[in-house]
């Protein structure tokens, strides 16, 4: 329970600060009941302008025959299946323990095989499932966890969301795809809640025709999209609008918010 080496996008890098919290204290109070399981990622970062707030995003991975020695620190890789995940908000001033901000999220992942796929997805659980995401080819995989995105998503004069970016990458023969989604994240009602997961980046690298000398067309092309938080309410929450950068048609798709389903729609 040391938490990723990767570069420190959920602030797994708060541990060597000189804190005297440890990993299994922030479980303790996020998730008491699961002690025991095999947390490889609890970060904690500082929420820019929330005093004394702090994000964190903890993942428990299975451990199966097949996982990967090297990678076996790290929910960001699709080698150690992923078990659970937490999102949950704390209020910290340096001293004592951290106190819960709101009820944290939980989303226990489906079985999956080493890849990250998943199967047997019925209903509604692939859109209301804040880490499942599509591949290339179509497959419900679990996404694989990047950043904490900390732009000023600010739904309404109360209430300021964050973001979770996550990704996928499909291989082929030549060449690979790679997506990239983020979930916006906010405290509603009490409890932390997943409130929008859009698509926000699309690359292909497909190989084409050989040649005679040995070299290989490849067709490239890459999609960026960007949010923006629009003036006009819906039920009390300010519209999102998604837009493609760069693109002449600035038309976008709008996101409203649905009081029933407490997210955006």
């Amino acid at each position: 329970m040391n938490g990723d080496a990767l570069p420190d996008g959920f602030g797994s890098g708060f541990w060597s600060t000189g804190t005297t919290l440890k990993p299994s204290d922030i479980i303790k109070i996020i998730a008491p009941q699961d002690i025991n399981d095999r947390w490889s990622l609890v970060g904690m970062k500082a929420w820019p302008g929330q005093k004394d707030r702090y994000i964190v995003v903890a993942c428990s991975t299975k451990a199966t025959p097949d996982s990967n020695n090297d990678q076996a620190n790290s929910c960001s890789y699709t080698e150690n299946p992923r078990n659970k995940i937490i999102v949950a908000v704390l209020d910290y001033d340096g001293s004592g323990l951290p106190t819960l901000a709101a009820k944290p999220y939980i989303e226990k992942m489906m079985t999956s095989d080493i890849m990250g796929r998943v199967e047997n997805i019925k209903g509604d659980t692939f859109a209301k499932s804040a880490f499942y995401l599509k591949n290339d080819q179509d497959q419900v995989v679990v996404g694989d966890l990047q950043r904490l995105d900390f732009a000023h998503y600010q739904l309404n004069s109360q209430i300021l969301a964050f973001g979770i970016r996550l990704g996928v990458n499909t291989g082929y023969s030549g060449g690979y795809v790679s997506d990239q989604s983020m979930t916006l994240f906010a405290i509603i009602e009490g409890k932390v809640c997943p409130v929008l997961k859009v698509n926000t980046y699309h690359f292909e690298n497909i190989a084409g025709e050989w040649h005679e000398d040995g070299t290989r067309d490849h067709d490239i092309s890459e999609k960026e999209y960007v949010l923006s938080i629009l003036p006009h309410q819906t039920n009390g929450f300010s519209d999102i609008k998604r837009t493609q950068k760069g693109a002449r048609n600035k038309k976008g798709k709008i996101y409203r918010w649905d009081s029933q389903k407490l997210s955006y729609q």
